[in-house]
């Protein structure tokens, strides 16, 4: 028992380190594309570039990593993802211009969309179901710390060390994460189909067109050249849903979804992921454009939301267990839709604490959601099939994430449209005005995650953490 307490425990130690740096990773190098631009002399348009290769390689990834991890072993399939990641980003320090860049990072992708899924699924595999939430309440912390500690953190590395650090460091940690695996962590495989290419092909499909036009339209409006991708993606699923119903081994088993637990985990996850990762980037752009903060005081600011959640996370894993999902997820959404609009009653540089005791406080009803969603989104499921339902999880957390990131650029894009001015002449006296329509969709989209949650049967969860 020790031994296998152990082990547990390790193997969770190894998962949490390389998530992290995935979400590091993922927020600094966004801050290094100015850089990179004027490093290379290349176009703004080309320089975007390095973050949808990214992207793209999520698309081909995430929909195949299940099937790879019990397929080929979740040892190995694991440790060929940390390798690719680990590789792509270190040689982008040596790349001699924008366009090997561009490639490279397509291959830290492929390994960045199989970290996950795959580590995921071992995770859970190596724990009861009646120990699940307790877990993801370690594995969700760094979800919230990266993206807070990203922007101070990437701006000191640029400073001291230049672009090429922002790359360099994945390496070493990546090397560390692979020799650690092959010693501690066991091989496991399981019995699975040939792969259904046809749904490799169509479900990678929508997710580049989706991804792609999501991106597009986040930094560029609602262009028609968006529209239509939207448009083909969702053209795709409709051929999706078909292939896979008539697939023998279908890569996508809709039969998961046929799990009302699943579908609400997805459907919440989508609300709070438009809430967190919209609102970390739109906060940190009204206090810096908006209210003239400082990029080290935001920095600091937006860190208290991560503390704040880290503090209550743990709170929310016995909530879970005691009184079902719903509970933590009904209190942490309702307290987001509210507490994030009356971040616009910080409208002096002077405010510094008082955006710091409210981002703490909306940090705690952050943490409370986090570990309930993804505990929610594998519970009904027995082990065997855990890799590919995180796979599809994984998959939708991604949309989720790109599409608040859009969301929030197209609100405030609208907001300067409204106000008839451009984003650099805001100031203290229109910050309000032009921000208030994203502040107030990202509570709104909370509201509809609680109504969701309202949904959920507590019961038969909790009949099912007593069953084990």
């Amino acid at each position: 028992m020790p031994r296998e307490f152990e082990y547990k425990y390790l193997l969770v130690g190894i998962y949490t380190v390389v998530l992290f740096l995935d979400r590091l990773d993922l927020s600094i190098v966004n801050i290094t594309l100015p850089t990179l631009a004027k490093t290379f002399h290349a176009s703004i348009q080309a320089t975007q570039w390095v973050s949808t290769a990214f992207l793209l390689a999520l698309a081909i990834s995430i929909p195949i990593s299940g099937w790879l991890g019990d397929r080929f072993g979740v040892k190995k399939i694991f440790m060929l993802a940390i390798a690719l990641y680990g590789l792509g980003s270190a040689l982008c320090a040596f790349a001699p211009n924008i366009s090997v860049v561009i490639g490279l990072r397509f291959i830290q992708g492929l390994g960045g969309g199989m970290i996950i899924p795959v580590g995921m699924a071992m995770v859970y595999r190596a724990f009861p179901c009646s120990e699940y939430a307790h877990i993801t309440t370690i594995t969700f912390i760094p979800s919230l710390l990266a993206p807070a500690i990203a922007p101070f953190f990437g701006g000191l590395m640029l400073e001291l060390w230049g672009w090429q650090s922002v790359f360099l460091i994945v390496g070493p940690i990546c090397l560390a994460a692979i020799v650690a695996s092959f010693f501690i962590i066991k091989e496991h495989k399981y019995k699975v189909g040939s792969l259904d290419w046809g749904g490799f092909v169509l479900t990678a499909a929508f997710l580049g067109l989706l991804l792609y036009a999501i991106s597009t339209m986040g930094k560029d409006g609602l262009t028609t050249s968006g529209l239509i991708l939207l448009g083909l993606a969702l053209c795709l699923v409709s051929v999706l849903i078909l292939h896979e119903r008539q697939s023998t081994h279908p890569l996508i088993n809709l039969n998961f979804f046929k799990s009302h637990l699943f579908v609400q985990a997805n459907l919440i996850q989508l609300a709070f992921q438009i809430c967190h990762y919209g609102a970390v980037f739109l906060i940190a752009l009204y206090l810096q454009v908006g209210i003239g903060f400082t990029a080290v005081t935001s920095g600091l600011v937006l860190g208290l939301q991560a503390l704040g959640a880290m503090l209550s996370c743990r709170y929310s894993g016995k909530l879970f267990k005691q009184y079902g999902p719903s509970l933590p997820l009904t209190f942490g959404l309702l307290g987001l839709s509210v507490i994030t609009p009356l971040i616009l009653y910080i409208n002096d540089p002077s405010q510094a604490i008082l955006g710091a005791s409210m981002l703490f406080v909306r940090g705690i009803f952050v943490g409370l959601c986090g570990a309930a969603i993804q505990t929610s989104s594998i519970i009904d499921f027995d082990k065997s099939f855990v890799g590919r339902v995180s796979a599809i999880f994984n998959a939708t957390r991604q949309i989720s994430i790109s599409l608040g990131l859009c969301l929030s650029s197209l609100f405030v894009t609208y907001g300067l449209y409204q106000n008839e001015i451009n984003l650099f002449s805001v100031d203290e006296s229109t910050a309000y005005d032009v921000f208030h329509y994203a502040f107030y969709m990202l509570s709104v989209v909370a509201i509809f995650g609680v109504l969701v949650a309202r949904t959920i049967d507590n019961q038969s969860v909790l009949d099912k953490l007593q069953s084990e």
